[in-house]
């Protein structure tokens, strides 16, 4: 089974649900799938401890919309003013479920493939570090669930524990959705949010 052809087909069909809150504004993140000689592996960041928030918290790369701006350009350009990753062979394979931020984002995460390795520029005032995790370990992860309030919404947070580093909150559940569509899962997007 070729994986990269496979997991594109399962995210083409998944159904993805949309988020619409009063007050939120729009934001992408990028999911960056890495194809390296030894398989596929996803690369986080470590956002700076200078940050107003989510200071030192694993991320995907990303950031708000600007005007007339797509989710897959805003995605792209983020990732390369935070990382300086080069996307000119970047292939986007689709898009995820909306998920809301406590900073009042509603964050469209999307799925690229990228070629790996390649140096990188990182923008210290905005991220600490890069790190990068094989998908065949990130699906052996037992992971735990906390319930938490949100505004008016209930809000279930999934957490991974990888290696020393804690994976969670709107990172975990993108995480969590996505290694459910690659292990043909039923995704039950209500787990994460309603």
């Amino acid at each position: 089974m070729d994986r990269l052809e496979d997991l594109e087909k399962k995210i083409l069909k998944h159904k993805k649900n949309k988020l619409n809150i009063k007050g939120f504004r729009r934001a992408a993140v990028l999911v960056p799938i890495l194809k390296t000689p030894t398989g596929l592996e996803i690369l986080f960041t470590v956002r700076s401890k200078q940050l107003s928030s989510h200071a030192g918290q694993i991320a995907f790369p990303g950031g708000r919309l600007d005007e007339h701006e797509t989710y897959t350009e805003a995605a792209l350009r983020e990732t390369s003013e935070e990382i300086g990753l080069n996307l000119t062979r970047a292939k986007t394979i689709g898009y995820l479920s909306e998920h809301p931020s406590p900073g009042k984002y509603i964050v469209r995460p999307v799925v690229a493939v990228i070629d790996w390795p390649q140096k990188l520029n990182i923008n210290s005032d905005e991220v600490s570090e890069v790190f990068t995790a094989p998908i065949e370990d990130l699906l052996k992860i037992e992971t735990y669930t906390e319930e938490r309030i949100f505004m008016e919404y209930r809000r279930y947070l999934h957490f991974f524990q990888f290696q020393d580093r804690l994976i969670w909150g709107l990172t975990g559940n993108v995480l969590k959705e996505l290694l459910e569509i690659i292990q043909n899962k039923d995704v039950n997007y209500h787990a994460l949010f309603e």
